[in-house]
């Protein structure tokens, strides 16, 4: 995962960040509201990040260390129960 990669993820899954909005600030690219934020999308759906988990991290912190070791949203969620 490199770091545009990490910048994309925390947007969405901390700050709720719309895939359009994750494009035009983070990428710096034109996102229509027809059609925009694709480039965002590919990054998050490569890790399984869906709608559904749109905020899930909102006020958290996320383990780079541990979603790296992860690599997908769901074992990532679960590995988190677990040191909790």
């Amino acid at each position: 995962m490199n770091e545009i990669d990490f910048k994309v993820i925390e947007a969405y899954l901390i700050d709720g960040w719309s895939h359009r909005k994750i494009q035009s600030k983070i990428f710096e690219i034109e996102a229509p509201s027809r059609g925009g934020g694709f480039e965002a999308m590919k990054i998050l759906h490569r890790f399984g990040i869906i709608a559904k988990f749109k905020a899930i991290l909102a006020g958290q912190k996320l383990n780079r260390k541990l979603f790296q070791e992860s690599q997908n949203i769901e074992i990532y969620l679960d590995r988190v129960k677990k040191y909790k």
